[in-house]
């Protein structure tokens, strides 16, 4: 890391949960790309030790303990921003709790926190961003391959269905703002995967290896894309496609009878491929993977849907 001119030299960012794991991550990237930084993070000490790596290494960074799921939460964050840089031009809505576990069996005081900070932290802290920034501005927002389905996860999943829809829709508000928000979707090793027990044994590599695409959707390179939700598991970057109908059949008189015939005949297929997980296991269209070399390494990369 050096204060050398890079992709993201000049602009100010604000990560949450950018303590540990993915978010620490994110932050020493982007450091190391010129940014200046908040790192936001509900424990003080991961915050400020993050700000300390990147201070020996010669960046420009402040901490902020803050609760997502507090309210003003935002907006103490793009006020830290402003007091201290002058300015907010990067937001990356991080931080989540995972919660796995069987929904059924899932106590409601867990469920009610899982939710306000998933999704009541996510969408409070996004819409503070985007007032405060200008044209140029971006948001990140970390979404999960969860939300296609998985087991143990269905309360995390609905969260990040949220997110996926906040990115969605609110990049439709801000298209002729001049700020634009994307979604990502990690895979890799941390503590949060950790959580999973076998479910989390193949969650890719270490978060470092994910961040490059982070800096990509902050930097001025990335400035076309708007309401896109990427997939990255540090070897592979995929793309979702936005939920659609799939296949529509019409009938002169609807009833049970007519809608059975309809899901057993001319819907039979979309319904097999619309079974939870499906994507997972098979892409939106198969295994769609494409090998390409890159100008700076020898190492293939590989694209494709999630599995």
């Amino acid at each position: 890391m050096s204060q050398a001119p890079g992709a993201l030299a000049g602009k100010v960012v604000a990560i949450t949960g950018a303590g540990g794991g993915l978010g620490r991550a994110y932050a020493l990237a982007a450091a190391g790309e010129g940014a200046r930084l908040v790192v936001a993070d509900v424990a003080a000490g991961a915050a400020a030790a993050v700000v300390a790596e990147i201070a020996a290494a010669g960046g420009d960074a402040l901490a902020l303990a803050v609760d997502i799921a507090a309210p003003g939460a935002g907006e103490r964050i793009a006020a830290a921003a402003l007091d201290a840089f002058g300015r907010l031009d990067g937001f990356v809505a991080n931080a989540a709790l995972l919660s796995p576990g069987p929904l059924l069996a899932q106590p409601e005081d867990t469920i009610r926190r899982t939710l306000d900070v998933n999704v009541g932290g996510t969408l409070g802290t996004v819409r503070a961003a985007a007032r405060t920034m200008g044209p140029g501005g971006s948001i990140v927002v970390i979404v999960s391959g969860s939300l296609l389905g998985a087991e143990d996860l269905a309360l995390y999943g609905t969260t990040k269905a949220a997110a996926l829809g906040l990115v969605y829709g609110l990049s439709l508000e801000l298209a002729r703002s001049g700020i634009r928000i994307n979604g990502l979707a990690p895979r890799a090793r941390t503590g949060m995967s950790a959580q999973m027990g076998d479910a989390g044994e193949d969650k890719g590599g270490p978060p470092e290896g994910v961040a490059p695409v982070v800096v990509h959707l902050l930097g001025d390179a990335s400035r076309t894309l708007n309401g896109h939700v990427l997939r990255f598991d540090g070897e592979r970057l995929g793309l979702f496609r936005p939920p659609r109908i799939a296949r529509e059949v019409s009938a002169v008189r609807w009833d049970a009878g007519t809608v059975a015939a309809a899901l057993s005949g001319p819907l039979a297929a979309e319904i097999d491929a619309a079974t939870p997980g499906a994507a997972r296991r098979h892409g939106a269209d198969g295994p769609d993977v494409l090998d390409i070399e890159t100008a700076h390494s020898s190492k293939r990369l590989g694209a494709e849907g999630d599995e």
